[in-house]
């Protein structure tokens, strides 16, 4: 039988998970683009959390979760068309062939060695693939948002402003009956308010008193201020440093491909 990278008790906690929905400003969605990432795509590669989570259950059990993993994906209001669906997964299994040189398992049938592979990459991108562009359904909640990150920029004229207009376009799209699309776990979504700031450009002051002014708003808990850097690689300084988005860069634009 040939071997998975992933054991069954490692796939399952890491295909179903809490997804959690952006929705960006203009200017930020911007910002983020100046290193050709979406803000969903910018935290993909730390989607993986390295504290303890206590959740409850409804019976008031408290349940420690370790290494908790979090999909975040930027609100779009139609769902995945199948046609584009099945053609991504024809070119992930056409993409997925075993690496040369590896040894393969030798069945013995009758007169016949049989040659079997001792992997199957094109069935485990095919699975992450699949478990990846399920569209949300009525019955089930699977790819229902728990919560929602409302993500404005620190160059922004009013940041908090844009915050406020953020959280009625997210009510808007839940609660209007024009979206059938996404699907929302609970009627009270739950926001938190992002501050994204360039260090290579923004002022830094001006970016922690707009920070402290959101945090008297919406709560400490609510609020987060998220520095990125814009700035142009220079190769011959920079090749030491890690590049976490260059891991699997096929899967960074699956909903891009999935609903073009």
């Amino acid at each position: 039988m040939a071997q998975c990278v992933q054991s069954v008790q490692e796939l399952i906690p890491d295909s179903f998970v809490p997804c959690v929905a952006a929705l960006c400003s203009d200017e930020a969605e911007r910002l983020t683009r100046l290193n050709h990432l979406s803000f969903a795509e910018l935290l993909k590669p730390f989607s993986r959390l390295t504290s303890e989570v206590h959740m409850r259950d409804p019976n008031n059990q408290l349940h420690v979760i370790k290494n908790l993993k979090i999909a975040v994906s930027n609100i779009v209001t139609q769902p995945p068309q199948p046609g584009a669906i099945r053609k991504l997964l024809n070119d992930v299994v056409s993409g997925s062939q075993p690496a040369e040189g590896l040894v393969a398992n030798v069945i013995t049938a009758g007169d016949y060695d049989l040659n079997i592979s001792a992997t199957t990459p094109w069935f485990e991108s095919y699975r992450e693939t699949f478990l990846q562009s399920m569209p949300a359904s009525d019955h089930e909640f699977l790819n229902h948002y728990l919560a929602c990150m409302l993500v404005a920029s620190s160059s922004e004229a009013e940041p908090v402003e844009q915050f406020s207009k953020l959280s009625q376009e997210q009510h808007r799209i839940q609660h209007n009956s024009d979206y059938s699309y996404p699907k929302w776990f609970i009627p009270n979504t739950l926001k938190y308010y992002v501050l994204l700031h360039d260090v290579s450009a923004g002022n830094e002051q001006r970016a922690e008193s707009i920070y402290e002014e959101m945090k008297q708003k919406y709560g400490t808990q609510g609020c987060y201020l998220l520095k990125i850097n814009s700035r142009t690689s220079n190769r011959a300084s920079d090749e030491q440093i890690p590049d976490p988005w260059s891991h699997k860069p096929q899967k960074l634009y699956l909903w891009f491909y999935i609903l073009v």
